[in-house]
């Protein structure tokens, strides 16, 4: 059994069902029969079809035959609906059909056309005699062939039963020929369809038939029974002809029973959906009064709530202005006390910071006997002739390098091994200013930074410590066959940087290098980076705009390619300048590629997801996921807009992290080494305590005056006199012996 394909609402006592098939001919004279016959009534389409193989192909067949069918009824200006279901039988569904949508009225096919003749009076179709024993008794059908109607099928809502088997037969006792006879409603439409012309005809052509015989038999008996004859066959059509007569009026009076008791049913039906509706409408009413209370109720219920709730609001309201009174209340009480902590806490800071101080100079006049000649021996003051000898008279053999800020001799003074700088005389500030900056400068220590071990103002130059193991530059170029620097030790010397300038933007006031690039990084014997030339951009004014310094972009080992592009169209210098200059050198040392265009190459390589590609693979194999975080940290220090650039501090703790590795390697490799400096040339141990001889040598305190004690006067590395036994105690050595042991 099938299912219905669409169910619809359909008005059924209003509505002529006209079952079609396959065959659009054949259907479509039993269409137009029906729109013919049922003027101003609506037809619906009654179809089944039979399940298919190929759905898709089937459906669109179907669909397609069924369009053909709406289009007719469409032309024709009939309101058209359908309704079909799906079965193997197509009688079944059709009374499947009439069953489900209580189907009044009915029209299908009689026969196939083929059969069609103008005697025909009875059903010739296996699907319509099914139909029209199983169909519902409410149904009302009418079997149409070739456009003609055949038979027709009253409702059988008393269940009487109708005679379905084809019209009795008489025989005429004369003549031998059959004639139809009808009792019954359904014999109606079998004698409209005979003409009474033909009946008299047929009784002539009997009559000619018979006279050829009446002739033999006059001859034979003389013509005796000749008018007996014609009179009887006169008769005959007389009697026909007024039964014809009878029979006609008596048709007429049946159909006008029949049309009036279909409008009796009609009109019945219609007033039984009439009341049905009232009493759907009334129930509705009903339904949606009782909605209406319902929601007045309700509304009723909302509006004592609304109520209720603004009397809350209104205490809240009041409650809440008088928290807010209070709390700017207490919010004025927090602010005077948070000034008078902070007024509390900057007296406390400016109280400890004097109480350090004095500390300190009570330690040192202990110490020294005087503050003046304490703060002298503090930061050592060195004559020319020192600085000449000490540089073999500037022997050129002795210079270590030279550049626009000036030139770097190596030399041995006060028997240390020293790096001296010899500022350039143009541009130099006046004489109290230089010695002011020295000043500040030499009270910057950091272990990361070159320490400053004196001054010579007569000649303009500052005294650092030696480191023997080049630059950061050197490495770069393998000067002097210098070896490669491994990736752990890089990534290293990148956090040391960074440490330093952190240490330097904190400082009070804020300290800008201002002049960070390779050649300005330098190595000690352990691999310890320091950054030198500290101070040097303040101690000697820029004459020249530093926007001439562009023309120098050409040359990859330019000074330019390091600074900040903002620097050089504006000539201000800030911290984000040396974050600039600190992004350029982690990306040399991450890939060793010329300067020029090295942003760009770093940047479309992590974007393509290369950047092994670019790598320096003389520093050995690179941690690929820590290379890309280096990376993308040097490209953020390196933005155009200053503003865009990473915080150093953010910068140094993601390093630190990344170092942890690199760190273990260095102290599992044993790289580092005790500088010769810290150690006592007496006791041969690391200093804690180192103090200044008269001989210009530094000492450890307690070995030193044991040295004294034990009655020597000359000094222990000359063993010449000593002019005294004084001491002055060495807190630049002290401090960086300190910061060297912080790292072990």
């Amino acid at each position: 059994m099938g299912s219905v394909e669409e169910e619809r609402v359909l008005d059924v006592e209003e509505t002529i069902f006209v079952a079609v098939g396959e065959e659009l001919k054949q259907s479509e004279t039993t269409l137009f029969w029906a729109v013919k016959n049922f003027v101003g009534k609506s037809i619906c389409l009654l179809h089944v079809h039979k399940p298919s193989p190929s759905e898709g192909n089937g459906s669109a067949t179907l669909r397609n035959l069924l369009n053909q069918y709406l289009l007719i009824l469409t032309q024709a200006g009939v309101e058209a609906n359908e309704v079909g279901i799906e079965m193997d039988n197509v009688e079944e569904g059709i009374v499947e059909i009439v069953a489900q949508h209580d189907v009044r009225w009915l029209v299908m096919g009689a026969a196939a056309d083929e059969y069609y003749t103008e005697r025909l009076a009875e059903i010739r179709s296996k699907k319509a005699f099914f139909v029209c024993q199983k169909a519902a008794s409410s149904c009302h059908i009418w079997f149409v062939c070739k456009g003609h109607l055949i038979y027709t099928r009253g409702n059988r809502e008393d269940n009487s039963e109708i005679e379905i088997a084809p019209p009795l037969l008489l025989l005429n006792s004369s003549t031998g020929t059959e004639k139809p006879e009808h009792s019954s409603t359904e014999s109606i439409h079998w004698l409209k369809n005979l003409d009474a012309e033909e009946d008299i005809n047929e009784v002539e052509e009997l009559s000619r038939s018979l006279t050829p015989l009446l002739i033999d038999e006059e001859e034979k008996e003389a013509g005796e029974s000749f008018h007996t004859v014609e009179q009887a066959v006169l008769d005959r059509k007389n009697s026909k002809q007024k039964e014809f007569e009878d029979m006609t009026r008596r048709w007429k009076v049946e159909d006008d029973a029949m049309e009036a008791k279909c409008k009796a049913k009609a009109f019945e039906s219609l007033c039984t959906k009439e009341m049905r509706q009232r009493k759907e409408l009334e129930e509705l009413l009903t339904r949606v009064r009782q909605d209406i209370e319902g929601v007045k109720d309700e509304r009723d219920e909302i509006i004592e709530q609304v109520q209720m709730v603004k009397d809350k609001k209104l205490v809240l309201e009041g409650q809440l202005a008088e928290s807010q009174c209070i709390v700017k209340e207490l919010e004025e009480k927090i602010i005077s006390a948070v000034e008078l902590l902070i007024s509390f806490r900057e007296k406390r800071d400016n109280l400890q910071i004097e109480h350090r101080n004095a500390i300190r100079k009570v330690k040192q006049l202990s110490t020294l006997g005087e503050a003046t000649s304490f703060c002298h021996a503090e930061f050592p003051v060195f004559s020319f002739m020192e600085i000449n000898e000490a540089t073999h008279n500037f022997d050129p053999s002795w210079k270590i390098g030279e550049g626009r800020y000036g030139s770097v001799y190596k030399g041995i003074l006060r028997h240390m091994h020293v790096a001296i700088k010899m500022l350039p005389s143009y541009g130099s500030k006046r004489q109290l200013d230089f010695e002011n900056e020295v000043e500040v400068l030499s009270r910057v220590r950091h272990p990361h930074l070159v320490t400053l071990i004196g001054t010579c103002p007569e000649s303009r130059s500052l005294v650092y410590e030696y480191l023997n193991n080049g630059c950061l530059e050197d490495r770069f170029a393998g000067k002097d066959n210098a070896p490669p620097l491994p990736w752990q030790i890089r990534t290293c010397i990148v956090t040391q940087i960074c440490s330093a300038l952190i240490f330097l933007h904190s400082n009070i006031p804020c300290i800008v290098h201002g002049n960070l690039k390779p050649s300005n990084i330098l190595l000690d014997a352990n691999s310890m980076s320091k950054i030198a030339d500290l101070g040097i951009v303040c101690l000697i004014p820029q004459n020249e705009n530093p926007a001439n310094f562009t023309k120098k972009c050409n040359d990859p080992n330019g000074t330019s390619v390091y600074m900040d592009p903002e620097y050089l169209e504006t000539g201000k210098l800030t911290q984000e300048s040396d974050v600039y200059s600190f992004g350029i050198i982690l990306l040399q040392l991450l890939t060793a590629r010329p300067l020029l265009g090295i942003v760009n190459d770093v940047k479309c390589a992590l974007e393509n997801d290369s950047i092994s590609a670019l790598l320096d693979v003389s520093a050995g194999d690179w941690p690929l996921e820590q290379a890309k975080e280096l990376a993308y940290l040097a490209l953020r220090c390196c933005e155009k807009n200053r503003l865009n650039r990473m915080d150093l501090c953010v910068v140094h703790e993601v390093m630190r992290t990344s170092c942890a590795a690199s760190e273990s390697f260095l102290i599992s490799k044993k790289l580092l080494r005790t500088p010769s400096h810290f150690v006592c040339p007496i006791f041969q141990e690391v200093m804690n305590d180192p103090q200044i001889a008269a001989d210009g040598f530094t000492y450890e305190e307690e070995a030193i005056r044991g040295w004294f004690k034990s009655g020597h006067s000359t000094s222990p590395m000359t063993n010449l006199e000593l002019e005294n036994c004084n001491l002055v105690p060495n807190y630049a050595l002290q401090y960086a012996i300190q910061q060297w042991q912080l790292q072990l």
